[in-house]
């Protein structure tokens, strides 16, 4: 095994699958995570949602177990087993006793390299995704990101879809489907496998040469970069606050610059501190949420703003977004801004990794990503590289407001356009 940094191991299986391990010594628990390197950018045409419907399906049952007799299994070793869908991967994972590592790790296997797919299941859990989708869509925020999505990731690039799709096309994926789905990227080159924790790397690495007896063949994905677009997007609902969402376009995971845009997101709505959530809900009492966050993929990334407030405060929570953004391109950032900026980041991490599912999902997240883990040492130096002056240059170069996207779900669209037509080109 080759060690990536102290106490952090990896190896690759003969079959081809990235194994990651980085022991916790004194735990009791060991979290396993199995990423798949394919989420819903790889979903045809027409059938958006097939990856997260494929990650439902695993879960009614394996030709050796039913999806009863999985709960049951999973239940008698006290620990929990889930699994999510992002646009880039698919992640399932558990947390056990270390003792149990072996019995949880055959469990991931039968989801991953045996799943029964019934046809009578496929109904049944239609109905449930179809569910999900409408919660998500009485959801106003949800709705707003969906939106800024359509919009930011434009052309009906992928990375704008859905990944749970819509109701129409998850209505249209058959049995065939996700049978094409697991074939293509259900493989053992596809896959990465973390374990953190009461674990030793040896055994766990053996442990793991059992998925080398998938005989999936497989193929790699191929993926366009998305085309970027900018405007506004609205969608009525019967709701008593308009929900509102901004994206600027940033850089994709691997980028240098993504330690920098930490600290510039955090100093602009990243926390309670933050200049957003300081200005409009303790000074000016005008929202309830109000934050701003970072997202990256393996060739783009985003910073968005996100804030509710009763429609007649509306122009007046857009001005204040405005006015911070332009103020952080504009204006010098005092040091202690920024140095505090850099503590919050950075205990944050620290703390993170106190958990094991915390840092297995680091790894696993990294490692699907295309990106090497570094030391957590590195980490905090990186961070605490970032200079006031260079959070401002970034601001410059990625917070064009003439170039935004933004979403906005409240009871009027018409009400909506009048409000933002002074901040965005808004057509009649």
């Amino acid at each position: 095994m080759t060690e990536l940094y102290p106490g952090c191991f990896s190896a690759t299986t003969a079959a081809g699958l990235q194994v990651l391990v980085e022991p916790m010594p004194g735990f009791r628990g060991v979290a396993l995570g199995l990423w798949i390197k394919a989420g819903s950018r790889e979903d045809p045409p027409g059938k958006e949602g097939l990856a997260h419907f494929v990650e439902h399906m695993t879960f009614k049952g394996t030709r050796k177990r039913s999806a009863l007799e999985l709960a049951q299994s999973i239940d008698a070793l006290g620990g929990h087993l889930n699994a999510a869908t992002t646009a880039e991967y698919t992640f399932y994972y558990t947390e056990v006793l270390s003792q149990d590592a072996p019995e949880a790790l055959e469990i991931l296997y039968e989801l991953v390299t045996m799943p029964r797919f019934s046809p009578e299941d496929l109904p049944r859990e239609r109905v449930v995704i179809s569910e999900e989708i409408r919660t998500a869509e009485d959801d106003p925020e949800d709705v707003a990101f969906r939106l800024l999505g359509e919009t930011l990731w434009s052309q009906g690039h992928p990375l704008g879809k859905p990944v749970i799709g819509r109701i129409d096309s998850v209505s249209r994926i058959e049995v065939s489907d996700l049978w094409a789905f697991f074939e293509r990227h259900y493989h053992p080159k596809g896959m990465i496998l973390v374990a953190c924790g009461g674990i030793e790397p040896e055994a766990f690495f053996e442990w793991a040469q059992k998925f080398g007896k998938n005989e999936v063949k497989g193929a790699e994905s191929v993926r366009t970069p998305p085309s970027v677009g900018f405007g506004l997007a609205v969608a009525e609902k019967e709701i008593q606050q308009v929900h509102l969402a901004l994206g600027f376009p940033t850089v994709p995971a691997s980028a240098p610059e993504r330690y920098a845009l930490e600290v510039l997101n955090s100093v602009l709505g990243g926390g309670v501190s933050s200049r957003l959530f300081q200005r409009v809900r303790e000074e000016m009492g005008l929202a309830y949420a109000v934050f701003s966050a970072t997202a990256y993929f393996s060739d783009a990334g985003v910073l968005s703003v996100y804030a509710a407030a009763e429609e007649r405060n509306l122009p007046w929570v857009a001005e204040v977004i405005y006015g911070e953004v332009e103020n952080l391109a504009k204006k010098p950032l005092p040091k202690n801004e920024v140095e505090r900026a850099i503590q919050r980041l950075s205990n944050a991490f620290l703390l993170n990794l106190d958990d094991p599912s915390g840092r297995m999902v680091r790894l696993g997240t990294l490692a699907s990503l295309g990106r090497k883990p570094l030391s957590p040492e590195e980490v905090l130096r990186r961070f605490s590289a970032v200079t006031p002056e260079e959070v401002q240059e970034l601001a410059k170069k990625f917070l064009r407001l003439e170039k935004v996207a933004l979403a906005a779900v409240g009871p009027s669209a018409e009400r909506i356009r009048k409000a933002l037509r002074g901040f965005v080109e808004v057509k009649a």
